[in-house]
């Protein structure tokens, strides 16, 4: 008996994992509004009936795919940011870390892109609570590059922080409305860094 169920759960996982594998390109391809349940299931040859036996809605799958998109994300981050680099070093690797984690996992960028950049109003409670961990090493980092530098006496830095966030959160607004070639996940990027780097240091040049 003990066997059978460990077949069953195997075989129990094998399925959810295809499922999810299809579900996460079809949300990719297409985003949350327009992805095709019934696309899924011609792409894994799977009925539509299987896929509710593990999901009750298409919300519920969206979100298992987004989970699994930022625990691998949130993981490849966490394991290729663990040197003491340099406060300047560490902006770089964290971004590089970023585009390379998303250049070996296109499915996953779009996706991720898909939550920060057109989050679905009536799931956006839960994606915050899904990207926890990942605004977490986010917010350690910034953390890392503020440590030990002199802040301005009128902000604290819980207050840069949140002004850390909201920043990151009017970037992606601007990238609401993408060009009809899509979004351009390298140039994002850039543009995340710049943002940073600006938000960190200024625009004006420092006398030597």
């Amino acid at each position: 008996e003990r066997v059978l169920f460990m077949k069953r759960e195997d075989k129990n996982r094998q399925t959810r994992a295809k499922i999810l594998a299809g579900a996460t390109a079809e949300f990719a391809a297409h985003g949350y509004e327009a992805a095709s349940l019934n696309t899924v299931c011609l792409s894994g040859g799977i009925s539509k009936g299987i896929i509710y036996h593990y999901f009750e809605s298409k919300d519920e799958l969206y979100l298992a795919c987004l989970k699994e998109c930022f625990h691998s994300l949130t993981g490849y981050l966490k394991d290729h940011l663990t040197g003491e680099a340099e406060p300047e070093d560490l902006l770089t690797a964290y971004f590089s870390t970023r585009l390379d984690f998303f250049q070996a996992h296109e499915d996953y960028a779009r996706i991720f892109c898909g939550a920060v950049i057109f989050p679905p109003a009536c799931l956006q409670s839960k994606i915050a609570d899904i990207r926890r961990d990942f605004d977490e090493v986010n917010d350690n980092c910034l953390r890392k590059i503020l440590r030990n530098r002199k802040l301005r006496s009128d902000l604290t830095e819980e207050e840069i922080i949140r002004s850390f966030r909201m920043m990151q959160d009017s970037l992606n607004a601007s990238y609401h409305h993408p060009s009809e070639d899509g979004l351009d996940l390298a140039r994002h990027e850039k543009d995340c860094r710049t943002l940073v780097n600006i938000f960190l240091y200024g625009i004006l040049k420092r006398e030597e």
